[in-house]
């Protein structure tokens, strides 16, 4: 049997900020387990994802899993693009969990409209962004520096 070192990972417990070991990577195989699995057999189940997984530029995907009770009641698994990187980060209760999501949600939302917005540039106003600006015009009094395009 191989030991393997304990993955640390940060947990928030009553707005505390602990280091505590992984429980998801101490339940995969040493040999490269399935995290997936790991997550299931420990309870977690999917709670709500921002970002999307399927576009490959997102920066980061923020997926929260839940269990029916403490400890470690909430798992916040990050995802970025940078790589296969995935870290988890804990959270004890659902008002730890609410102010992560609360923190990182942001992150994760603006990096989808940039990809929403890169992909829309066929032309077609995207139904989440609006019309499409014109190109700026030069200045001349009276006139506007850019306006909207209807479709």
């Amino acid at each position: 049997m191989i030991a393997m070192e304990p993955v640390p990972a940060w947990c928030l417990v009553n707005g505390e900020w602990i280091e505590c070991e992984d429980p998801v990577m101490a339940a995969c195989d040493p040999q490269g387990g399935d995290v997936y699995a790991a997550m299931a057999g420990l309870g977690f189940e999917a709670w709500c994802r921002i970002g999307d997984e399927g576009f490959a530029a997102t920066p980061l995907t923020l997926t929260v899993y839940s269990r029916e009770k403490p400890p470690l009641q909430f798992l916040l698994q990050l995802e970025g693009n940078a790589g296969n990187v995935v870290e988890h980060v804990f959270a004890e209760t659902l008002p730890d969990a609410m102010n992560l999501l609360a923190a990182w949600a942001p992150v994760a939302q603006a990096g989808a409209l940039v990809e929403l917005a890169r992909r829309s540039g066929d032309g077609e106003p995207s139904p989440v962004l609006g019309p499409r600006l014109a190109p700026s015009r030069p200045f001349a009094p009276g006139a506007a520096h850019a306006t909207a395009v209807e479709p």
